[in-house]
């Protein structure tokens, strides 16, 4: 109510005394006419099309028309960036402007550049063609804005300061190119306070990244209510021919703010959009859930924006979900190690490198390689989103762009994002990808301690954790659950983790998935489920009678067998270890063991070291369940055998080498 109260005293001041009112912006028109007298370097104007840019391109106009055609002597760019992610009402108005600039403003020197992202610096290459987690309110990296506008606007300028003259002499000031942005201390505490920090009270200002330039913010002092009544003042179109109206009804209170095209270093990590920005990507999620701005457009009449809300709000959902994000980071590199490793040659048969078996198993326990949970601190620090997710994202989007009727994402754009797929193994056809309306069921979140986040948490359905033991490397396990998710393109989120029994110089890592569907009520469902995708999915085939059945591959069969054998194992390594532990806690115990218990205490653990590191020549494909449960019982029978082999111990006839 007190802002209205003194927007309407504004408004009365220009009534009643409007010589008053217009002298700060015939000021403003002086002093711009006095800096770009000063030098003959270019300007450049940067245009969003928001009212704040669109007063600096008034005020220029005007100063330029009234400057004779001899003094109009460098060239004023106006640069605009097109995110294209902007909503279709934003782009239609910004490229009507800039059509009307450059067909009226030639003869003022007024030279206008539309630049956009390079393809590989499209939203939607990163979002869906990549996974990369798209910057939200308190989580992470705003890093869009540099890729959609201030790179291409940098480059762009880049070009424009090769090409300003030489001098001879050199000019005292160091600029060679002066920045109008059109930012204004009434904006916001927080865009004032950048203001001051790069210029002071000054408008003027030396730009932090676009070097051997100075910016200069003519309105910095103006506020809200006297840039609407001065763009108002006896006129109903914009210099350039842009009818007001047309400004005027992307807003909708006088308030709002706009998305300038190029903002300080420091501010790159802070939004770009907010809950009343009218130049805001519409696919950005920093003006929360419902936009504001969407919202507008659509109780305005223009019901296509209606799919492009319901997308941002599904992408909103998603993006906090632990469910649709991607356990595995690095593959590209974990799998070239993988592959360096089976290179080496005879060098990497770790066997030819210990002189005895008790010496190879310790050995092995310590450079085992161990899979750790979440970051380096053990938190949970989500990676990028599931394929899964990604393919999701990419048909509602096609739905969305099907019920709005115009272009949401460009065909090239399409195109890079199924290569980007396939340079990641997953290997779909445009025609694939069919306009989906999918919906949510709700969202699962973590805390960065693993616990659920209930507060934040919406999915009614049960949450359930299934651990898989595994007898593998970090390598090879993170390299065999990627291979799952190309073979199955789906993905069951889940975090790694080791146990480490110390004591029997035993380690083993593990898997742990979080379930959540709506289809699975229990316990036993859950992990059914699990196993299901993580050793069977994917690789159904015809028997020879001709009724399809479940073909296991080779590395889901030794990743099956690795798993029973440990998972078997569990009870009886912890049983050991404590045991190991108490003899080492008392020696004396120890010293009292005859022969035939500390033979029976050799044997177990070796038999169970022997169990646990099946060697790949004992390891043979078998094609289906049934043939894999008899040849894991011939491996049982095998290693029963092997147990009866004499032990070596130390010369005092002690189990030294286990303690």
């Amino acid at each position: 109510m007190l802002n209205r109260i003194e927007s309407d005293d504004n408004f009365m001041e220009w009534m009643l005394n409007p010589e008053e009112k217009l002298k700060q912006f015939n000021d403003i028109k002086e002093q711009m006419k006095e800096e770009y007298l000063k030098d003959c370097f270019d300007w450049v104007l940067t245009f969003s099309g928001g009212k704040d840019s669109s007063l600096v391109a008034a005020l220029v106009w005007q100063m330029l028309e009234s400057l004779p055609v001899e003094l109009r002597h460098k060239r004023v760019h106006i640069v605009s960036s097109d995110t294209m992610v902007e909503t279709n009402q934003i782009t239609k108005h910004l490229h009507a402007n800039l059509e009307l600039m450059a067909q009226n403003g030639k003869e003022l020197g007024i030279e206008v550049h539309l630049v956009n992202p390079r393809m590989i610096q499209r939203y939607f290459r990163h979002v869906i063609g990549l996974g990369v987690i798209p910057p939200a309110p308190g989580k992470g990296f705003s890093w869009c804005s540099d890729r959609l506008k201030i790179g291409p606007v940098n480059e762009l300028i880049k070009k424009l300061l090769r090409e300003q003259p030489v001098i001879i002499p050199e000019p005292e000031h160091e600029h060679r190119l002066t920045i109008l942005l059109g930012v204004r201390l009434d904006e916001s505490i927080r865009r004032a306070s950048k203001i001051r920090v790069y210029t002071g009270d000054d408008v003027f200002g030396k730009h932090d990244y676009v070097p051997n330039s100075r910016v200069y913010h003519p309105i910095k002092y103006i506020s809200t209510d006297d840039l609407w009544n001065w763009l108002s003042y006896n006129a109903t179109t914009l210099p350039w021919g842009t009818p007001l109206e047309e400004l005027k009804a992307l807003y909708g209170g006088n308030n709002s703010k706009e998305c300038p095209v190029i903002r300080s270093k420091s501010e790159l990590n802070q939004s770009c959009g907010s809950s009343n920005s009218r130049n805001g990507c519409w696919v950005c999620l920093y003006s929360g859930r419902k936009d504001k701005m969407l919202q507008e457009l659509i109780d305005g009449g223009d019901t296509s924006v209606t799919y492009l809300a319901e997308w941002k709000a599904f992408l909103y959902d998603v993006t906090f979900d632990c469910r649709y994000k991607d356990p595995i980071k690095g593959i590209k590199d974990i799998e070239k190690k993988t592959k360096d490793s089976l290179d080496n040659g005879f060098l990497g048969d770790e066997s030819l490198w210990y002189a005895n078996e008790f010496e190879q198993y310790t050995g092995e326990y310590h450079t085992y390689e161990r899979a750790f949970k979440g970051n380096e601190k053990g938190e949970y620090d989500p990676g990028k989103f599931s394929f899964e997710m990604r393919r999701i994202l990419l048909e509602k989007l096609f739905y969305a762009q099907q019920m709005a009727g115009y272009s949401l994402i460009s065909n090239e754009e399409v195109d890079l994002i199924l290569q980007e797929w396939t340079n990641e193994g997953f290997h779909v056809s445009l025609e694939d990808i069919k306009p989906i309306n999918h919906q949510y069921d709700g969202a699962v979140v973590l805390k960065r301690d693993w616990s659920i986040n209930e507060k934040e948490t919406t999915n009614p359905n049960p949450i359930f954790y299934v651990q898989l033991p595994m007898n593998m490397s970090a390598t090879e396990l993170a390299v065999y659950h990627k291979e799952r998710q190309r073979l199955t393109g789906r993905s069951i989120f889940c975090y790694y983790d080791h146990t480490d029994l110390a004591h029997m110089k035993a380690v083993y890592n593990s898997a742990t998935f979080i379930v959540c569907k709506d289809s699975i009520t229990t316990q036993e469902q859950a992990n059914e489920y699990v196993n299901e995708w993580f050793y069977l999915a994917g690789t159904k085939t015809m028997g020879t009678d001709g009724q399809p059945f479940t073909k296991m591959t080779k590395e889901a069969f030794h990743a099956t067998l690795n798993h029973l054998m440990l998972d078997t194992l569990q009870n009886s390594l912890i049983s050991l270890d404590k045991e190991i532990k108490g003899l080492k806690e008392d020696s004396t115990v120890l010293e009292e063991l005859d022969q035939s218990e500390q033979e029976r205490l050799s044997k177990k653990w070796l038999l169970i070291q022997r169990w646990i590191r099946p060697k790949p020549q004992e390891l043979k494909r078998e094609e289906n369940l049934f043939s894999f449960e008899e040849g894991l019982n011939k491996k049982t029978k095998k290693l029963t055998n092997i147990a009866t082999e004499p032990i070596r111990t130390n010369n005092n006839g002690q189990l030294a080498f286990i303690i």
